[in-house]
């Protein structure tokens, strides 16, 4: 008996998460309703020749992906084998049949890619991408590398695998992640083999951003709709999957803001450091201390990258959540940050008029912001400029029409004199 045999037979029977009848019964978490409707879907050889499967960043889209391919080409990993079909390849990393590929940085190598490829078969949760992870090697990395299809890596690559006949599976899958950072020239060709894919050939897309494809792409696929998970899936995730205490983990899972991918790499002792400088934060937006605002922004700027500046905005979010929660007499239970009850308890006695609800719509607009690329020290700073008239109970100082009075605005007409 082959060595990737042995290990399949290794595989424990019971369904840690989910149920029979699901795609990914084995380790993925969240989406069921939808699991449900793709084990349908081959329940009835329904198989279409391209899925779309959109949703928000750490929704578990390539997880979902690569568990669809599994179960459609008879592989018992993530989850269980379509009925009538079964390969003896223990993964779909080891299947001829699933092809998998990233966005490539310009000066990223293939070897770079296989690493991260490597990764993705050990833990289909893990970060893989260039931009939300530069670096393999280096956690002090948080410049972004801009990844995206080429036109050569398109031609040499995917083109290629498309046109493959099956070896040993149902079908010739190729899933191509992200295909929002395909260029123009790249859609084009990519169309063509939508609209007249080989034999067999089946393709699975994702995308965080659907908004910013062409109707035609989306029109060739069948849709799949991610939602961002909720605090209660990604706390079982944790604690299952990832082996961190449940204390630990409730937390973790209320700061999430429904990416069980990023979260499952927080530092826990970072984090508390951060949620410390969130408070200082805070105070000085009060007292509208210009120096400290700005060097805290600074800070979160060049310490952190995108994924790290919006994991703030979640700590903050969830910071004013609670002093709204304490405030209202809410059960201590409810608290996110129980242990910092006395500093809860001092800000709801000294901003008895506060305008919680424009703050926290103050966060969403600055979590649009950093997803526009907007400079995060300005973002940030902005942020406290308004905090510092809704915690007293006004209106903000500075209208949305009159944004270039702002204190980074003044600052960059200072320095540039």
């Amino acid at each position: 008996m082959s060595d990737e045999a042995t290990k399949q037979d290794n595989i424990p029977v019971d369904l840690p998460h989910g149920k029979s009848g699901m795609i990914g019964a084995r380790r993925l978490i969240g989406q069921e309703r939808l699991r449900e409707q793709m084990w349908r879907v081959l329940e009835e050889d329904r198989i279409s020749h391209a899925y779309l499967i959109s949703g928000p960043p750490g929704s578990g889209k390539k997880a979902l992906a690569l568990a669809f391919a599994e179960a459609i080409n008879g592989v018992l990993n993530l989850g269980e084998p379509a009925p009538g079909v079964r390969s003896e390849r223990r993964s779909w990393y080891y299947h001829p049949d699933i092809h998998l590929f990233l966005p490539l940085p310009s000066v990223a190598s293939r070897d770079e890619l296989g690493a991260r490829v490597a990764l993705l078969a050990e833990d289909p949760y893990e970060i893989v991408d260039f931009a939300m992870r530069p670096s393999l090697t280096s956690q002090d990395d948080t410049k972004n590398r801009r990844a995206f299809y080429s036109v050569d890596y398109f031609n040499d690559e995917v083109r290629r695998a498309a046109y493959l006949r099956p070896n040993e599976g149902r079908r010739n899958i190729v899933i191509i992640t992200n295909i929002e950072t395909m260029r123009k020239e790249v859609v084009n060709s990519f169309l063509k083999l939508l609209e007249e894919p080989g034999e067999q050939v089946m393709f699975i897309l994702t995308t965080d951003k659907i908004n910013a494809l062409l109707p035609t792409v989306i029109s060739r696929c069948q849709l799949l709709a991610c939602q961002p998970l909720q605090p209660d899936e990604i706390f079982h995730g944790l604690t299952a999957y990832d082996g961190i205490a449940e204390t630990d983990a409730r937390f973790l899972s209320r700061i999430a803001g429904g990416n069980y991918s990023y979260t499952r790499f927080y530092d826990l002792e970072t984090l508390q450091d951060n949620r410390e400088d969130i408070i200082r934060f805070l105070r000085m937006s009060y007292t509208v201390d210009v120096g400290g605002i700005l060097e805290m922004s600074q800070k979160w700027q060049s310490g952190y990258n995108k994924e790290g500046q919006l994991a703030i905005i979640n700590m903050i979010e969830m910071f004013l959540r609670d002093i709204a929660l304490y405030s209202g007499g809410a059960d201590e239970a409810l608290i996110t940050n129980s242990d910092r009850l006395d500093v809860i308890r001092n800000f709801c006695t000294g901003l008895k008029d506060a305008r919680i609800k424009e703050m926290l719509e103050t966060l969403e607009e600055s979590r649009a912001l950093l997803n526009q690329n907007i400079q995060p020290r300005l973002v940030f700073t902005v942020m406290a400029n308004r905090f510092s008239a809704w915690m007293r109970g006004s209106d903000a100082v500075i209208s949305e029409a009159e944004t270039w009075r702002h204190v980074p605005a003044k600052t960059e007409i200072t320095e540039t004199r």
